[in-house]
């Protein structure tokens, strides 16, 4: 399809359908959500153990080939958490781990298929160890993910930095730096004065927000009706 056929009442059912289910099935397995909280097909959001948090205005988009999930496993005894500060964007497939501490900052933008682990989960001799050694993660501000980027035990991103499509991060990475590649190198250094536009600027005015988006729809689905939009699921046809 070319373009959305919908005709407005059906997005803003749909819209209201997802942020009743998501509300209803997936904010009760976070220890805590934030307000205005945006989820896409949230029956494709997995959360699983105890201390995760998330701040207000995530976004997660999620796919029933690409699962969002967030999963923490540690023995009861460790003070174990997954931390989501606010504003940040999920896209599908992303993966949360952690055995002990995983900390993503405000802001932050993880693209399809990212990885983020705190832990190996076996050991090279012990491959049954319930309770794997792990070496907390933390992403800072502000920081952009590409596809399909391996984020390892023990790294910490700097705020506002950048990680290429399909890297494999096992080594600290410094705020303001674009990074790449498996190994890891700095390609380059942004300029801290910037200036940035971030997701906490562009989502500041919450409620403001709403309304812009909501008169976005309507503009972009005026002239649609239902009848127009059941032809293209039957009797599509081209240029649809």
């Amino acid at each position: 399809m070319r373009k959305d056929h919908r005709p407005y009442w059906m997005h803003s059912a749909w819209e209201s359908f997802e942020n009743a289910w998501a509300r209803h099935f997936v904010h009760p397995h976070f220890d805590s959500i934030g307000p205005k909280a945006k989820m896409v097909r949230p029956w494709n959001i997995e959360i699983f153990g105890p201390n995760i948090h998330v701040g207000q205005g995530v976004h997660i988009v999620s796919r029933r080939d690409q699962p969002v999930s967030f999963t923490l496993w540690a023995p009861p005894e460790r003070d174990a958490h997954i931390r989501v500060g606010d504003s940040c964007f999920f896209a599908g497939g992303v993966r949360i781990l952690a055995a002990g501490a995983i900390e993503i900052g405000d802001g932050a933008l993880l693209a399809k298929a990212v990885t983020i682990t705190d832990c190996d989960w076996h050991g090279l001799y012990n491959r049954v160890d319930p309770a794997p050694p792990f070496k907390p993660v933390k992403i800072g501000h502000n920081v952009w993910i590409g596809d399909g980027a391996f984020i390892g035990k023990g790294v910490t991103i700097g705020d506002h930095a950048v990680i290429g499509a399909r890297s494999v991060i096992t080594k600290d990475v410094p705020a303001y730096a674009v990074v790449a590649g498996s190994p890891q190198r700095v390609i380059k250094t942004l300029d801290p004065n910037g200036p940035f536009k971030t997701r906490m600027d562009f989502m500041g005015d919450m409620d403001g927000l709403d309304r812009f988006m909501d008169q976005a729809y309507r503009d972009n689905l005026r002239g649609n009706s239902t009848l127009g939009w059941l032809r293209t699921k039957l009797w599509p046809k081209r240029g649809d």
